[in-house]
């Protein structure tokens, strides 16, 4: 006689019996036989790939053709604004955002008044194209020595460091190349996590950090030379697959994954990008992807002050035999 379903529910308890059967199976396997190591063959097909130079610098031989060839034919535009400053010392910002894909040119900056301490930033996506540059008092314009590619409905901000406290009005005029096309933003899931990581992963890391908050902590991941952070968010086999700027109108955690590179190490780090205040610690999961599902190796709550421009190092991961070490360094993250 089977057993009754309503005395117990087996749709119930299929995930968690799957689970702990298939850890048994693994744990078992990696105990009886250490000398079927897969990692071994792995890291031998990393050490192959790293002897294909051609392979390897594939992606930035386009990049550097792409900059010093790159030809387009596209609609000469310019778009002006204006910023009001009153006599405070704060930072001021414009936002340009066109419902297309743009190629900038250049800038243009006039002012009604000068002072030799204030500066002048352009940001886009977080990434710097003019970093604290100097105000002239004649004005200025700045050509791009290439064109630079922003998306539709991309913010570029303009913001001007008023730090000498002086009352005036900027204008300026930004100059771009119109494009036909409009770039499709990918469809995103409404709150990602691990288990939406479009890639393979072996390794995934998960940084979260309290709500209703307007601090930008970023999740910075080191392999070798490579460095996946919100300026640079892809490699073969790296990735940085969530970015937020903050925690007022969602909670997503940042997410890093890695495939692969084992015979490396990855180095985990943490930044508070726009010197917010946290009050809790922010929490670091990381997590190993196994064939019953992932598991979670480590997990941190570390506390991050805004007092400084430093990055906080959580820890380094063999990515060979998954050994974790707590790191807790300050570094600068930007060389």
């Amino acid at each position: 006689m089977s057993l009754p379903r309503y005395v117990i529910n087996f749709d119930e308890l299929e995930t968690e019996l799957r689970f702990n059967l298939l850890k048994l199976i693994d744990d078992a396997m990696k105990n009886k036989y250490p000398q079927l190591d897969t990692g071994d063959v792995e890291a031998l097909l990393s050490d192959i790939e790293d002897l294909l130079p051609d392979e390897k610098y594939k992606g930035l031989k386009n990049r550097i053709e792409q900059f010093l060839l790159y030809k387009y034919d596209g609609e000469q535009k310019a778009q002006g604004g204006i910023i009001d400053i009153p006599a405070i010392i704060s930072d001021y910002k414009k936002d340009f955002i066109f419902d297309k894909d743009v190629f900038l040119t250049g800038l243009h900056l006039n002012q009604t008044g000068w002072k030799k301490e204030d500066r002048y930033s352009l940001v886009i996506n977080k990434n710097k194209i003019i970093d604290n540059a100097t105000t002239k008092e004649i004005g200025e314009h700045k050509y791009f020595n290439t064109y630079y590619k922003v998306n539709a409905n991309t913010p570029i901000s303009f913001i001007l460091h008023n730090l000498s406290g002086n009352s005036r009005q900027a204008l300026i005029d930004l100059e771009y190349l119109q494009d036909k096309e409009v770039t499709p933003n990918p469809v995103e899931p409404k709150k990602p996590d691990t288990d939406d990581i479009p890639n393979d992963w072996d390794i995934a890391v998960r940084m979260q950090w309290e709500e209703n908050n307007n601090t930008d902590m970023d999740l910075h991941g080191f392999i070798g030379d490579k460095h996946v952070f919100f300026g640079h968010n892809s490699y073969k086999g790296f990735y940085l697959n969530w970015d937020w700027r903050q925690h007022i109108d969602n909670s997503n955690p940042e997410i890093m994954s890695v495939k692969g590179y084992y015979n490396k190490v990855l180095n985990v780090y943490v930044h508070d990008y726009n010197g917010g205040e946290l009050k809790n610690p922010v929490n670091i999961k990381i997590y190993e992807k196994r064939p019953y599902g992932k598991v979670l190796l480590k997990e941190y709550n570390m506390v991050v002050e805004n007092t400084s421009s430093l990055g906080y190092g959580v820890c380094s991961i063999d990515l060979k035999t998954k050994k974790i070490t707590d790191m807790f360094t300050r570094e600068n993250l930007f060389w």
